[in-house]
């Protein structure tokens, strides 16, 4: 039976202009050969041919993570190198060392559209940029439906192509702005690819494409229904009341959004102040604790620390409801605790806007409550009450007094109307 052989090698070339070298994984079948390069140079003192590993030179703990980080790649590119040998023997037919080198860069070739996804979501979990991550793998997931199993490569990314990509996901039945979305995120992984020479440069298959998100109608809810929710009674700590207290905290501080309150620790909270910084933005928000919003903090401050709202909790094998919380003491177990804490607020911002739901019908609410609504009706109240467009904006987080009016078009446009009816009144 022919053998196939994987070893890591150093491509030592003659021409190379300096002391680094190229790794590379030599694919050996029936005495012929054929490489796979790697994206790491390597000094020859910082390889061990015997063991096919690479070997720290110095003390220094960036050039030993780097070390580290090379055997990690080795050890993954290795395993993906075997999983195609083992596709091509189970297909009982001969084949070669390039035939495997081959088959390896069609699945693994960073100028495949997947391939290259695949790697940048790696690379935003490796940085906990779980957000980023997640919005990569729906996007992917979205194309992949599209390909229906073809691997386009990034040259096959034609304007005719997005065009028939967001035609197959208005056919889908989803809207303008979340097709905008995808096709949006598409195209930031293109232009990447272009930067690092995946992608073709001179071209732009989205010239021409429009990514214009449209303008969707912004809710305010009114006085009344403000006041219905706050005189809402429920048991206990039901998950109706904590969805009903998760919109009031966000109205009290000034439309919180639902990532910021799930990740708020009792630590930003100090002099009656929160002080915390947004996810999305990394802006630094300085709130001062009014009394309603005093209230739902102390509801909560003994059943969820380390957390401020009971977002991060899970059901223990008792059946009682616990904090998430870090006992470990490496940065592998730091990084599983935060994507155990990411997939908690997935869950969680999915299961409190169904509670929503069922809180707005519960109210006879003609319109159902979103966190996002908390945000406009704080905005809509400012304005009535007279505060500075430019106050707002600030309160908001918001750099521009433009995206400020997004929020407040409706309010405008009635006063206009109400404008309108006493001078049309003869």
């Amino acid at each position: 039976m022919t053998k196939t052989t994987i070893q890591p090698r150093l491509n030592i070339r003659r021409d190379t202009t300096n002391d680094r070298y190229t790794l590379v994984l030599q694919i050996v079948r029936a005495r012929k050969r054929s490489v796979i390069f790697t994206p790491y140079k390597l000094l020859p003192a910082e390889f061990d041919p015997v063991k096919g590993v690479a070997v720290p030179t110095s003390r220094i703990r960036e050039h030993r993570t780097f070390i580290r980080e090379v055997n990690d790649f080795l050890c993954s590119q290795i395993q993906e190198v075997k999983t195609v040998i083992d596709a091509l023997e189970r297909r009982g037919k001969p084949y070669t060392a390039t035939d495997v080198a081959r088959s390896f860069r069609k699945r693994h070739d960073n100028r495949c559209i997947n391939t290259y996804f695949n790697m940048l979501i790696g690379e935003m979990e490796k940085g906990q940029k779980l957000g980023t991550a997640s919005t990569y793998r729906t996007t992917l997931m979205a194309f992949e439906r599209f390909a229906a199993g073809r691997r386009y490569n990034f040259n096959e990314l034609s304007g005719v192509t997005i065009l028939h990509f967001q035609k197959f996901l208005l056919n889908e039945g989803l809207k303008n702005n979340t097709i905008t979305f995808y096709l949006t995120k598409l195209r930031s992984v293109y232009n990447k690819a272009v930067r690092e020479g995946f992608a073709p440069k001179g071209t732009d298959p989205f010239e021409g494409i429009s990514l214009r998100i449209e303008k969707t109608r912004k809710l305010a809810v009114s006085d009344s229904v403000l006041r219905k929710v706050v005189a809402s009674k429920f048991p206990g700590k039901n998950e109706l009341a904590v969805s009903r207290d998760l919109f009031l905290f966000s109205f009290y501080t000034r439309g919180m959004s639902f990532v910021d309150m799930a990740y708020l620790q009792q630590k930003d909270i100090q002099d009656d102040v929160i002080r915390y910084r947004r996810r999305k933005t990394g802006q630094l928000f300085t709130i001062r604790i009014v009394p309603e919003l005093q209230s739902l903090i102390d509801r909560y401050r003994n059943f969820c620390t380390p957390w401020v709202l009971p977002i991060m909790m899970y059901i223990a094998a008792d059946g009682e409801s616990l904090p998430y919380q870090f006992d470990g003491t490496t940065s592998e177990e730091r990084y599983e605790f935060e994507c155990t804490l990411h997939r908690r607020y997935i869950y969680a911002r999915s299961n409190y806007l169904r509670m929503l739901r069922r809180l707005s019908t519960r109210l006879g609410l003609e319109q159902n409550l979103t966190f996002n609504m908390a945000r406009h009706t704080w905005a809509s109240r400012a304005r009535r009450k007279g505060i500075p467009m430019a106050v707002i904006s600030e309160g908001l987080g918001h750099t521009s007094e433009k995206t400020t009016r997004i929020y407040l078009d409706e309010l405008e446009a009635k006063r206009l109307d109400d404008a309108n009816r006493i001078v049309t009144a003869l």
